[in-house]
């Protein structure tokens, strides 16, 4: 398939653009009118570029305004597009973007607005050009597909055609029902842009949250399979405006880009295979599928010698092994595994080069080791170096956006089993209750930068899903936070977009939350064994019992163990517990589920944030 993308939808001076946009091996570009306008770069020029680069120019956007306006207006309209296709000569684009009327005065004629539209594809035709209507979702007049579809039915002329735009659509409630009688040859151009769900102005909906697909809430893939399904075989091209592409670096989004339109034909190859039909003759994406059930293995902590031991033994972990070629040690409770690496830059530079303790990485099991392979190729993330000593584990690795590394390995008894690079010792079983169990997520903050590029490297990796944006006060500023998560997976990750705060975080994980079946009983021992836990105050006890009406015996225990609680609509229940922040890096959370509680207790996150502010263990 053609992938395409706008210049507005990277950073950056155009030649810049051109340049990542190529780097990320699209096939061709939409170019934005104020990108052209505020380059030094000609047309011309512009047009040699793209033809050194080996990219098609596939559209020219937009032109503004050009329908339902004032007769006595619209001799200025028709010289604004002479003027317009002369450019368009010059590149070597012969389609036009045109949008809907948004000024105060548009006049509401659809009969005015097709006569106009079939003069300017007079016009258009006669440079071999056509024109792409497309409703603005904010148009004052015109601004549903409907709408458009019915003025170029009007124009009926042959240079003019309907621009379909899976924001503008969506936004407005318009599916793929909107697109069953329009003609695939009457479809001048497809642009695609994803969004997450939210209650605003559609127009700063549009300038400022817009997202590659596969980052938001729309289904797009409906929508798009019924534009190549009644006949369109043009380009699959990328619109986003967003106030994260703003901001970030333009090689790193325009690989972002790709991938999502590799996503999203993955998307269509299943949505069509679900649907039982027959798919249009296009060609699709098709790599190795995402894992079934990836879960986190371990969690890699670099550490000076002995710096963790005592901390780690009073939480009930004992040593499990030790690596075979490393400063590695493993140590577990229950089914948590930690290994506390030592590395010096002989051994391992990047995690010597860490402040201590850092927590460094994080190891996945997966069923098809090889098959993540293959995935992570295709989709174009750099693999990880790893070393393999001799009879070590073959171990594939992978960065996200935001630096987190990956270590996936196989499932147990594998023969890419992580456990096989130990030499395993004797583990005790911890004493009294509340053993640990396998993580139940883990959180980091992520730079506002890159925080569109990390949601796209779980959804397309493993198939995460992102979850809505929660919102919470911190005595800093302010928290963005968003699970990926999945009901094919048992892994969970919070991604931590802050705002406002006097200092950026510390990157890496700082939130490892394992499973516990007695939090009270593991909450106690720790305590009494001299792991400080984060001083929960007073008056959320009182809070609680306002909610939640609970017996004054449960929240006396609650209160003098520091364990947090929440309750569900359906009955659920949480009980978890935080430990201090251990050397202002990172903090240990112990989770308790039952009844189906699916969340993370939010209504005690602030008071988890005002309480962690200022403390290090």
């Amino acid at each position: 398939m053609h992938q395409s993308i706008a210049t507005v939808s990277v950073s950056g001076g155009l030649a810049d653009k051109l340049s990542a946009i190529a780097a990320a091996k699209f096939d061709g570009i939409e170019i934005f009118d104020q990108d052209l306008i505020s380059s030094p770069l000609s047309p011309a020029q512009v047009a040699d570029r793209c033809a050194e680069l080996g990219l098609s120019i596939d559209l020219f956007q937009p032109v503004r305004d050009v329908e339902g306006v004032a007769p006595q207006a619209f001799a200025a309209v028709e010289h604004r597009l002479r003027v317009k296709l002369t450019v368009m000569r010059d590149l070597g684009v012969t389609t036009l973007l045109a949008c809907s009327n948004t000024l105060p005065g548009a006049i509401d004629d659809p009969d005015l607005s097709a006569e106009q539209l079939h003069r300017l594809g007079e016009l258009a035709a006669d440079q071999g050009c056509r024109i792409a209507f497309e409703a603005l979702a904010w148009g004052r007049h015109v601004s549903r597909i409907g709408q458009a579809w019915d003025i170029v039915q009007r124009a009926d002329h042959p240079a003019v055609t309907v621009a379909v735009d899976t924001f503008h659509m969506l936004a407005r409630g318009d599916g793929a029902e909107a697109l069953e009688h329009i003609p695939g040859d009457q479809i001048g151009f497809l642009q695609v842009a994803d969004a997450p769900v939210l209650g605003m102005d559609v127009l700063q909906w549009s300038r400022h949250h817009r997202v590659f697909p596969g980052q938001g809430g729309f289904d797009l893939a409906p929508l798009v399979a019924k534009v190549f399904e009644v006949g369109y075989r043009g380009p699959l091209s990328l619109e986003v405006f967003s106030d994260v592409i703003r901001e970030a670096d333009a090689s790193i989004t325009a690989l972002d880009a790709k991938r999502s339109l590799l996503h999203l034909e993955e998307e269509l190859r299943r949505h069509w295979a679900a649907a039982g039909v027959a798919r249009p003759r296009i060609g699709l994406f098709d790599p190795p599928p995402v894992p079934s059930d990836p879960e986190v293995g371990f969690i890699e902590i670099a550490t000076e010698p002995a710096q963790l031991d005592v901390l780690l033994t009073a939480a009930g972990f004992r040593v499990a092994g030790r690596h075979r070629s490393k400063p590695v040690t493993w140590w577990a409770n229950g089914g948590a595994n930690l290994l506390t690496n030592e590395s010096t830059p002989d051994t391992d530079r990047w995690v010597a080069d860490q402040p201590r303790p850092t927590v460094t990485g994080v190891g996945l099991q997966v069923d098809d080791v090889s098959g993540f392979t293959g995935r992570r190729e295709a989709l174009l993330w750099p693999a990880l170096p790893l070393r393999r000593g001799e009879g070590e584990a073959p171990l594939a690795g992978v960065d996200s956006p935001a630096g987190i590394h990956y270590f996936v390995s196989g499932q147990p008894g594998t023969r890419e089993d992580w456990r096989l690079d130990f030499v395993p010792e004797r583990i005790p079983r911890p004493a009294g209750e509340g053993a640990w169990s396998a993580l139940d997520h883990l959180g980091y903050p992520v730079a506002f930068d890159v925080s569109e590029a990390e949601i796209s490297f779980y959804r397309t990796l493993f198939g995460l899903l992102p979850g809505d944006v929660s919102e919470f006060i911190d005595p800093r500023g302010r928290l963005r936070s968003r699970v990926m998560h999945s009901d094919a997976s048992s892994a969970r990750v919070v991604l931590n977009v802050t705002e406002g705060h006097f200092a950026a975080p510390r990157r890496g994980l700082n939130q490892l939350a394992f499973g516990c079946s007695d939090v009270l009983a593991a909450s106690t021992a720790m305590r009494a064994a001299g792991v400080p836990l984060l001083a929960v105050p007073a008056n959320y006890y009182v809070d609680l019992d306002a909610r939640f009406d609970l017996p004054e015996e449960q929240l006396a225990q609650w209160r003098e163990a520091g364990v947090m609680y929440d309750r569900d609509e359906s009955g659920g229940e949480l009980l978890h517990v935080y430990t201090d922040r251990i050397a202002g890096a990172f903090y240990v959370e112990l989770v308790q589920r039952s009844g189906g509680y699916d969340g993370y207790g939010a209504a005690g996150t602030p008071v988890r944030l005002a309480a962690q502010r200022d403390i290090e263990l």
